[in-house]
């Protein structure tokens, strides 16, 4: 791995075509995960300008992500990788006072979604996906059709609206395309000085995507909200934005005080949607793919929907009591069933599989020097497979989450981090753990799915693990019984 990373980064940056050559180089980072990154603590490589660490060891990763010193930030390379989708958004920020003004705004406009609005907007969109799919009775496209589907949950719950079909598909192929050509290794070895990393962004191609995105975000979401204010009021997520923005917080100074405002919230509404949709797309993906090839634990889902669903449609009698507890019973064993399942493809593919730190002073780590200046990653994929933590760690297995006593590795507080730790965690956990529940009840309640031919996919690898192409599914409706 090491040659081929000295290799990448000789290229990197030298031209767009030699640039192009560099990301195939290293466009399957998680491939090279085998062996060694889930066997060792830490891997120190030696780059053309720097180091790039790997830690495996929990204490470490303590140590990095519960870091409020800022002493580990997340790497400015991310920033610049992000910038042309989200601006100056709070996901993409490396860190201090105004990402974490930023971030308060971002949970405060985030918790005034509630949960049912979330559960009852993913349920019926849901159906309504199901409906299409089956009138269209062909396969289903799988990872485009599920980020549809999300972007257009999260919209809805978030900022009271939805792209058009046509809008929403051009803006799924243009966030594939982003995928594709953002490589963060390369911003690795490409060159520390700032001016280098930008210039090497630009090779990536990635303007032209960016500012076709946020334009439609632009014109779909914001421009209706700042011109209709009761739309805003039913959209709870926006209306607590346009509050802050007329405090001109998380603004551009730098800007026209209405244009610094508008391009603010641009940003957060670019980080909801993108952030938001993105991790339920790309774990319910992986989920249905391990689930077509495994049709009991579909007939598992399903007979338990089934209870719960007959549970809510008893009526009241004598017995009222005992067939409410029965519902009740019945609906937390689905619910049960369901969080078993999304917690293994969250365990076997996290969302982000990377979590690249930078050190603002050399450290030591395990006896091994790592220079100022150094990359330190936590990768949630090789914790979340690591041998000396998990029992068969590359197995699809929902039933370790069942059992009467949890899987040994969650003794470790650090074992399971699809969702990050510690003061940078997702702040859409909660909201992405309702919408996959809400999602799944109604596909495995009504659906069979199964395999077609074609390769097995693999994790795309660079700002997300989602699948690297978009793999069909058959989805048939499930007869009564």
């Amino acid at each position: 791995m090491g040659l081929i990373l000295s290799l990448a980064g000789r290229l990197a940056g030298r031209s767009a075509f030699m640039t192009r050559l560099a990301g195939r180089l290293v466009a399957r980072e998680l491939r090279q995960l085998k062996g060694k990154p889930v066997e060792r603590q830490l891997l120190v490589y030696d780059l053309p300008e720097t180091q790039l660490a790997l830690a495996n060891d929990l204490r470490v990763i303590d140590t990095l992500l519960s870091d409020r010193a800022g002493t580990f930030p997340k790497a400015a390379a991310l920033e610049r990788l992000l910038r042309p989708l989200v601006g100056g958004g709070v996901f993409g920020q490396p860190g201090g006072d105004a990402v974490k003004q930023a971030r308060r705004i971002f949970l405060r406009a985030l918790v005034r979604i509630p949960e049912q609005r979330v559960r009852s907007v993913a349920s019926e969109l849901t159906r309504a996906y199901l409906a299409d799919w089956q009138r269209q009775g062909r396969p289903v496209a799988i990872p485009s059709e599920l980020s549809r589907l999300t972007i257009d949950i999260v919209s809805e719950a978030s900022l009271g609206g939805r792209f058009s079909a046509a809008e929403g598909k051009r803006f799924v192929a243009l966030f594939f395309a982003y995928h594709q050509r953002a490589n963060p290794v390369l911003l690795l070895l490409g060159g520390q000085a700032p001016a280098a990393q930008q210039a090497l962004v630009e090779r990536m191609g990635l303007a032209a995507i960016g500012a076709e995105m946020r334009a439609l975000i632009r014109q779909r979401f914001l421009v209706p909200l700042l011109d209709d204010r009761p739309l805003a009021a039913r959209a709870p997520f926006a209306a607590a934005l346009l509050e802050a923005a007329a405090m001109g917080r998380g603004a551009d100074a730098s800007l026209a005080p209405d244009e610094a405002r508008q391009t603010a919230m641009l940003d957060e509404i670019a980080v909801m949607l993108l952030a938001g949709h993105e991790t339920t797309a790309s774990v319910l993906s992986w989920l249905l793919w391990e689930l077509a090839d495994a049709p009991q634990e579909q007939n598992t889902a399903a007979r338990l929907i089934a209870a719960a669903r007959l549970g809510e449609g008893q009526n009241a009698d004598a017995d009222a009591a005992s067939q409410q507890q029965v519902a009740v019973d019945a609906e937390r064993a689905a619910a049960r069933q369901l969080a078993a399942l999304t917690q293994e493809a969250l365990r076997l593919y996290p969302p982000i599989a990377f979590l690249l730190r930078e050190t603002t002073a050399a450290v030591s780590f395990r006896q091994r020097p790592i220079c100022a200046g150094g990359f330190v990653v936590v990768s949630p994929w090789t914790i979340q497979r690591h041998r000396a933590l998990w029992s068969e760690p590359d197995r699809f297995d929902p039933e370790r989450w069942l059992a009467a006593e949890p899987p040994p590795a969650m003794a470790e507080r650090l074992a399971m981090i699809p969702f990050g730790y510690g003061p940078r965690v997702c702040p859409g956990k909660r909201f992405a753990e309702v919408e996959m529940q809400a999602i799944l009840f109604e596909l495995l309640g009504n659906c069979h799915i199964a395999r077609r031919r074609g390769r097995a996919p693999n994790p795309l690898g660079t700002l997300t693990s989602r699948p690297d192409y978009d793999f069909c599914l058959q989805i048939t409706p499930r007869g009564p019984g």
